[in-house]
């Protein structure tokens, strides 16, 4: 009896636009944790199978003006949250697009973008953070 195992390669490239006046941490699960200043921008690729990124906004170190998610593998497809602002400080948009399907954010609350089948050979990622107005802050 003969088997053939055959290695399928999945490979997920992300790239993170930072638009904004906050620095922002990216921290989780598989690779891309790191660091960058405010209008800077990021990219990564993976080729784990789980993925979770938290997206930290702050200008102070350790003092976070908003927490958004990232969580995206072939089993998991792609999901995105901005993260939560008052009502009264909507002043980030998000848009993502991944493979193509894009879905911006100006209000509080995620999306599942991609459903595990649409995103089970990898692809493409990209995430705009943008700044909307003044903060009141």
């Amino acid at each position: 009896m003969i088997f053939i195992i055959k290695n399928i390669m999945w490979t997920a490239n992300v790239t993170i636009n930072n638009n904004t006046d906050y620095n922002l941490t990216i921290d989780g699960v598989g690779p891309g944790n790191t660091t960058i200043n405010a209008t800077s921008t990021t990219q990564w690729s993976s080729q784990e199978v789980h993925n979770t990124k938290s997206l930290l906004f702050w200008v102070e170190p350790n003092v976070y003006y908003m927490q958004g998610n990232l969580s995206f593998g072939p089993e998991a497809g792609v999901y995105i949250d901005r993260g939560w602002m008052a009502d009264n400080d909507q002043t980030i948009s998000m848009t993502i697009n991944a493979n193509g399907k894009e879905w911006t954010q100006n209000s509080n609350g995620g999306e599942s973008l991609l459903a595990w089948n649409e995103f089970s050979a990898g692809g493409d990622i990209t995430v705009s953070f943008n700044k909307l107005g003044v903060s009141p802050w």
